[in-house]
């Protein structure tokens, strides 16, 4: 009997502490944004607000340079705007980099992310030399911000 009455009890305190806990349904019905992938999972730069990720003279197309969405798919595709960061970059445009898509990322209806595309070019070798490209987003949709954390990645160049 002891034994019933413990469980009963035990069950009982168990019901009634977890009946007090709200339920959180939350849904992005509020402000979307766009961001940097690689802003969010690389480590920032010494002295700087945004990642910049290491790569070779002449490396090439960088296609996984990913943009998110973060917030409720939309039904028809949504263009992007970035450029690049003139106060950040020390990269020549067409001599050390070019944007592939001339600074407009596509994100597809239905999904939550798109890509921007720059290419790394082969210049001129100088050793023990590197400069800096920075890219930043600008949306250029009414109703989809910026995220201030996550809207500079940029790219150090060895040459």
């Amino acid at each position: 009997m002891k034994k019933i009455l413990g469980i009963l009890l035990v069950s009982i305190t168990m019901f009634s502490l977890t009946s007090c806990f709200e339920e959180i349904d939350k849904t992005f019905d509020e402000v979307t944004y766009v961001e940097f992938q690689e802003a969010i999972t690389r480590t920032v730069a010494v002295g700087k607000t945004f990642p910049l990720i290491a790569v070779a003279n002449g490396a090439g197309v960088l296609t996984t340079t990913r943009v998110n969405l973060v917030g409720r798919q939309r039904s028809t595709d949504t263009q992007i705007k970035y450029s690049i960061d003139k106060n950040e970059t020390t990269a020549v445009e067409g001599t050390n980099f070019r944007l592939t898509d001339g600074g407009t990322i596509t994100i597809k209806a239905n999904e939550s992310f798109g890509t921007a595309g720059i290419e790394i070019l082969r210049a001129p070798a100088q050793a023990g030399r590197t400069v800096n490209v920075v890219l930043i987003l600008e949306s250029g949709v009414s109703d989809i911000l910026v995220s201030e954390n996550y809207k500079r990645l940029g790219f150090t160049i060895r040459l």
